[in-house]
Formats: structure tokens, C-alpha cells, sequence
């Protein structure tokens, strides 16, 4: 699963992956000097959080739930997977305040999204939240190739993980 961590060196952040022999580093972007450090982490964390409820639909997969029937274990964990459908959306139109109230969704890796939104909307950046898109789509297509059990590239990191 995917760790974010913000660089403050370099004013940039980087994403860890755990390969079973060893972790993979790499920058995914250096963010312009009009975003704070502050929402900089605020963004790692979230990406991070997103990575734990998106890689969960990997480990817990609807199949592995006895009860398949409505409002079952089961049926919960097939919405969770279908999330990955409304996540880049919500990235880029996230749930936001109004009138002091927010709207939070009930499905973990969707709120996840709406998260990474929010941080990205208060980061203000068009080409930070292009970079961190492209991150996302990578990291649910790295999800699906393992779900396919496709261990290669990016999906190698379900080595480190444990399947229901």
C-alpha cells in the first residue's frame, strides 16, 4: 500500500511502496512555493488514507464475505470497490463546507477522495491537482491489475499485504 510523505527539504511530495523485498521511493511532484507546508502534509496524509480504504477492497474483497445479500458484509465491501468509480471526481469536486455544514459520505474509500479534494481545493495548485489525479489513477489501476492477480509494476505491493 502506497505511504505519502512531504519532503520539506525540497518542498515536494514523495510516495513510498512496500515491494516484499524492500520500499520503493519516488517524488511524484515538487509543489509550487504558494502551498503552504502545512496543506502540503495535510495532502500526503489524506493521499495515504485513501491508499488504505482503496488497497482494503484488495485485502477484504466482497467474495471473501459469506453474505452476499443486501445490506450484508458483503454487499458493503462490493459498494466500498465500486468507490473507485466516483474517486477521480471527487478529487477534483470535492464535498465542500457550506453554511458550516459538510457532506461526508458513509463508503470509506469515497470520503477518502473527497478528502484528497478538499486538501487539493485548499492547495489551490491546477497543476498539483493534475499530478495528483494522475497519482490516483495510477494507484487504482495498480489495485485492479492485483485484483487480476498482475503483480507487476506498481501492483507488486499487494506482495505485502494479506488477502480474506
Amino acid at each position: 500500500m502506497s505511504t505519502y510523505a512531504y519532503d520539506e527539504d525540497r518542498h515536494a511530495l514523495m510516495v513510498f511502496c512496500e515491494t516484499g523485498a524492500a520500499h520503493t521511493a519516488s517524488t511524484i511532484t515538487e509543489m509550487s512555493s504558494k502551498v503552504p507546508s502545512d496543506q502540503a502534509q495535510r495532502l500526503a496524509h489524506a493521499l495515504t488514507r485513501f491508499c488504505i480504504h482503496a488497497w482494503r477492497t484488495y485485502t477484504h474483497p466482497a467474495s471473501a464475505s459469506e453474505d452476499q445479500g443486501e445490506n450484508s458484509e458483503g454487499w458493503r465491501r462490493e459498494r466500498h470497490r465500486e468507490a473507485f468509480a466516483k474517486a477521480i471526481d471527487a478529487l477534483t469536486n470535492p464535498n465542500l463546507p457550506t453554511d458550516g455544514m459538510l457532506l461526508q459520505s458513509y463508503n470509506p474509500v469515497e470520503e477518502a477522495a473527497h478528502q484528497v479534494g478538499r486538501a487539493l481545493h485548499a492547495a489551490s495548485d491546477p497543476d498539483l491537482t493534475a499530478r495528483i489525479v494522475a497519482e490516483v489513477r495510477e494507484e487504482l489501476a495498480a489495485v485492479e491489475q492485483a485484483e487480476l492477480g498482475d503483480l507487476t509494476g506498481r501492483a507488486r505491493q499487494a506482495v505485502a499485504l494479506t488477502r480474506a
